[in-house]
């Protein structure tokens, strides 16, 4: 934020959401802080934003993290910090904007379910050699769900791409029959599927227009990745 000189009152609104947000400085905070006390209108705009950045987590469930992510975080408590963060000269409405839309986009990506709130112990890069097929996969074992994410690639209009599971000393298992134009779909493995995830390879056929007749890779192989532990 600006001094207090420089800003008017109609910048009040973006004050008030770089508040609630926690964009400010701690002098900046200090100088709004102060103005609360005797300031009705910069009040209500406090409480306007307070209210509707609250309101974007009502659609999300309640959801109890794995112990492996306290775990995590407990790793990290003690590493010191190396780097400061840089303040962009973007402005104070860069700023506002900057933080409506993070809650926003956190709050689409949870309710469309494109990331899973648990973290995934597995991970994969289903990739051709040129990587002109490319897609990520991740694993998690406590839903069972394999998040699988489209980056590159093509097949002609008559093919389809199918993705498999091979675990060691077994025969390709079908996962799923690739759906054109979409970018991210996810998979429940069976409990046979999820006790062979550790050590096994995806891979990604060229099959026939729907996927393969026979419930095996018929076409060409154009992409593989190990299922690696992370």
């Amino acid at each position: 934020m600006n001094d207090a000189d420089t800003i008017g009152d109609g910048d009040d609104r973006i004050i008030a959401a770089e508040y609630v947000l926690g964009l400010l400085s701690a002098a900046d905070r200090s100088q709004v802080e102060q103005r609360l006390n005797d300031d009705v209108a910069l009040r209500a705009e406090v409480a306007h934003w307070q209210e509707t950045f609250v309101s974007l987590t009502d659609p999300i469930p309640e959801v109890e993290p794995p112990a492996r992510v306290w775990r995590g975080i407990s790793a990290t408590l003690d590493t010191p910090m190396t780097t400061r963060p840089k303040r962009w000269g973007i402005g104070l409405l860069g700023y506002a904007l900057g933080g409506v839309l993070a809650a926003a986009v956190a709050w689409g990506v949870v309710t469309t379910g494109l990331l899973s709130p648990a973290a995934p112990e597995y991970q994969a890069r289903i990739a051709a050699e040129d990587e002109a097929v490319l897609f990520l996969a991740a694993y998690d074992q406590d839903t069972g769900e394999l998040a699988l994410e489209y980056r590159a690639g093509s097949h002609p209009a008559d093919r389809s791409f199918e993705f498999w599971m091979i675990a060691e000393g077994q025969a390709p298992e079908p996962l799923i029959v690739w759906p054109d134009g979409s970018r991210a779909e996810t998979v429940t493995l069976s409990p046979e599927q999820a006790a062979r995830v550790s050590g096994a390879v995806l891979a990604i056929s060229d099959e026939p227009l729907g996927g393969s007749p026979t419930g095996q890779p018929t076409g060409q192989v154009v992409a593989v990745g190990p299922l690696q532990e992370i």
